[in-house]
């Protein structure tokens, strides 16, 4: 593969796309499929391309580019984007058929664990529970906190991975 072929495949890079592959020795149906070659593509190199699953960035992939036959970019629809939304009713107006999307409960999943932490007013006491004896008030939200820490590892580990050379 050519360097101006890897050039013009980053426009891949942070889409999710569909992987055609050679073929293996294994039957999929149309569901394991999608959960097999749909990644959201990290990076693409002379070796292959890294990706990770499109609602669980813990499960990482590689396509040896030897047995890539094409990639295709898909369209990610968010029903919570107003544009989005039209086009989804768009298409079960015009079909008859309430659309299932392939994340289902795992998209809302995702929308909630990315989203913006909420802010804490400094000073304000949630309870009374929290005030010691002078009157201060302490408080600590510990489900933002792991939050906010798990987030920080999955960005960290990323970067560390995605950022070496192979």
């Amino acid at each position: 593969m050519t360097s101006k072929t890897i050039q013009n495949l980053q426009h891949f890079v942070g889409k999710i796309c569909s992987i055609i592959s050679t073929s293996m020795n294994r039957a999929f149906d149309e569901s394991i499929s999608r959960e097999h070659f749909v990644i959201r593509v990290e990076s693409i190199t002379q070796d292959g391309i890294w990706g990770t699953h499109p609602y669980n960035e813990n499960l990482l992939s590689f396509f040896a580019i030897q047995h890539i036959i094409s990639i295709h970019q898909e369209v990610e629809l968010d029903p919570l984007n107003p544009e989005h939304e039209k086009a989804i009713k768009e298409y079960e107006s015009k079909t008859g058929k309430k659309l299932e999307g392939d994340l289902n409960n795992k998209q809302n999943e995702k929308v909630n664990k990315n989203k913006e932490l909420p802010i804490i007013q400094e000073g304000t006491p949630t309870s009374d529970e929290n005030l010691d004896q002078e009157g201060d008030a302490t408080f600590v939200d510990i489900r933002n906190l792991e939050m906010l820490a798990e987030k920080s590892r999955r960005t960290f580990q990323a970067n560390e991975m995605f950022n070496k050379t192979f």
